[in-house]
């Protein structure tokens, strides 16, 4: 077995030693920006695949309601004169979940 020598700082053979960092770079801001991004689409694909039929639902119901459903109605149930997107989106994502419990075979359960 070997044993290492610690050599002390103030000793003579430690005076003239130069300690040096080959190939080693930091990319700093742009690294870290870079980073981020990359967590940016890590957190946003895995939103889409969490939630992307819900909210293709959403969209479709988004852009449909004002055809089906008199301005009235809409007052009625959301309290304005349109169907605000991020309610649909929770309205689509809460009959998704209920769907996939109560029909699992249906969804690609079994």
């Amino acid at each position: 077995m070997i044993e290492p020598e610690i050599v002390a700082p103030d000793s003579e053979s430690f005076e003239g030693v130069r300690v040096r960092m080959a190939h080693v770079k930091s990319l700093g801001v742009v690294g870290a920006l870079l980073a981020l991004l990359t967590m940016g689409a890590a957190v946003g694909f895995g939103f889409l695949l969490l939630f992307g039929r819900s909210l293709l639902a959403a969209i479709a119901v988004y852009a449909l309601w004002p055809f089906v459903f008199a301005p009235e109605f809409t007052r009625w149930v959301f309290g304005s004169d349109h169907a605000p997107f991020w309610k649909l989106f929770l309205l689509m994502v809460l009959i998704g979940t209920l769907a996939k419990a109560l029909m699992p075979t249906a969804w690609g359960r079994k």
